[in-house]
């Protein structure tokens, strides 16, 4: 794991982010949830009753990306960070992307986990 304060999830159809979404069609689903607020055009963070979330729609290129001014029409990742912290309820995270890649038809990955494994995909609960 990167950090001890932070947890770091990816959505994406894959490893290698083979399939694109539309970026409007992604946000909406994301603000559907009513879990988190618009930024910009590619960055969310945190509605007031969701534990701390910073959350970007990118289109990766060769497994890189950053943010950026220039608005696109279709992303292959979505970045999350999250809080860590021992009295934040992490199930509540899990269920919650989970439900988003569902409706996406994506995976949800764990970037790096206690082990140093890199890209775990989380299961979905069924």
């Amino acid at each position: 794991m990167w950090s001890d304060r932070y947890i770091y999830y990816n959505i994406k159809s894959d490893l290698q982010h083979r399939q694109k979404a539309e970026t409007g069609s992604v946000m909406k689903v994301l603000l559907q949830s009513g879990n988190f607020v618009q930024k910009d055009h590619q960055s969310l963070s945190n509605a007031d009753h969701f534990p701390w979330v910073t959350i970007t729609l990118v289109e990766a290129k060769r497994g890189g990306f950053s943010s950026s001014k220039r608005q696109t029409d279709f992303i292959n990742l979505i970045d999350i960070v999250c809080s860590s912290g021992k009295n934040i309820d992490q199930q509540l995270y899990l269920k919650t992307f989970l439900a988003i890649a569902e409706k996406l038809q994506w995976n949800l990955y764990l970037e790096a986990d206690d082990e140093g494994n890199e890209n775990v995909i989380i299961e979905r609960m069924h």
